[in-house]
């Protein structure tokens, strides 16, 4: 089935090169598309999602390096595996398209057969951590205390934990894939529905609403929800957290001692969001240019700053502050 085939886009601007690429690559079994221009390829890898790209460095105009970075600062492009196609051969030169973070390179003229094991290798080497990623979120959304969820773009509940499922009387597998609006009361979909529109279209990074729910014995629970935008296998969704309205409104509005978010740096934020998303210390310091050592250095900082002990620690503690963003 053409759904079940490995989708690649080559964006080249050599028409007889591009046509006999996708023409092979067509017959081996992939769904080739193909761009001859660095802006339509932005465009089609945002319009299609392919599984990996193929990207020659001399393009006109835009050219591939700023293929790149424009892609890496997108949540559901950043994700996809990338490959230089060039023509240059020198070590500098494909230096410089790795150290941009670039998957793999090849250069031209290629050997199909050689085009062909790239593409499967980093196209398994990305769904191997695409799989461990999905690993360590599930395991740090089921730990979460309160109630939580995760939805989709058309605000369809994901995954739902057990809190959440103590909470509303419903099963966990009644709430997954089920519409959020469905068990909110009419009166608070519009604060909802705005608060998420927002949160969906990167005008608010996170949101806090007070709302009713409907329970599945149709009672109602006042709740406080907790909104922040992920990106869960590619895809940008919202995570939520729910609260007690109630107990919040009775809690003691002076804070505990330490609540407060610790100063961090922005390396150690960098250093954060990489642990959030279950990258190891060389791998952060591959990403970040950094030895190792100073990865190392910057996690002890944290994990003193916030009171944590190891990783998983400290992941759950930046879930509760609300500064936790997994990356596929």
């Amino acid at each position: 089935m053409v759904s079940e085939r490995k989708k690649i886009l080559l964006i080249e601007d050599d028409k007889d090169l591009r046509e006999t690429t996708c023409e092979f690559l067509s017959d081996e079994g992939f769904y080739a598309l193909s761009a001859e221009s660095g802006s339509k390829g932005v465009q089609m890898a945002i319009e299609h999602a392919p599984d990996i790209i193929l990207c020659d460095i001399n393009l006109p105009g835009i050219n591939g390096y700023e293929v790149y970075n424009m892609l890496h600062q997108i949540n559901t492009t950043s994700v996809i595996p990338f490959v230089f196609l060039t023509a240059k051969s020198s070590k500098e030169d494909i230096l410089a398209g790795m150290h941009l973070g670039a998957d793999d390179y090849i250069t031209k003229p290629f050997e199909f057969l050689d085009l062909v094991n790239t593409i499967n290798k980093r196209i398994e080497s990305r769904v191997k951590i695409a799989n461990l990623h999905e690993q360590k979120f599930n395991a740090l959304f089921q730990n979460i205390e309160s109630g939580a969820c995760v939805l989709d773009s058309n605000n369809t509940i994901q995954f739902a934990n057990k809190p959440l499922s103590d909470i509303l009387g419903y099963s966990i597998d009644e709430l997954s894939g089920l519409p959020i609006t469905n068990i909110v009361h009419r009166n608070s979909l519009p604060d909802l529905t705005k608060a998420l529109e927002q949160c969906a279209e990167g005008v608010k990074l996170s949101f806090s609403v007070d709302i009713i729910m409907i329970k599945k014995d149709n009672e109602e629970v006042a709740l406080k929800v907790n909104g922040s935008g992920i990106n869960v296998k590619g895809e940008s969704s919202i995570i939520c957290t729910f609260a007690d309205k109630n107990k919040v409104d009775v809690e003691p509005v002076e804070k505990e001692k330490g609540d407060d978010i610790p100063k961090l740096s922005g390396r150690e934020m960098d250093v954060l969001s990489l642990i959030c998303a279950g990258y190891s210390n060389s791998e952060i310091a591959q990403k970040l240019f950094i030895s190792e050592r100073t990865v190392e250095g910057h996690r002890s900082r944290l994990f003193a700053k916030t009171a944590t002990k190891n990783a998983v620690t400290l992941a759950m503690w930046a879930v509760r502050k609300g500064l936790f963003d997994l990356k596929e």
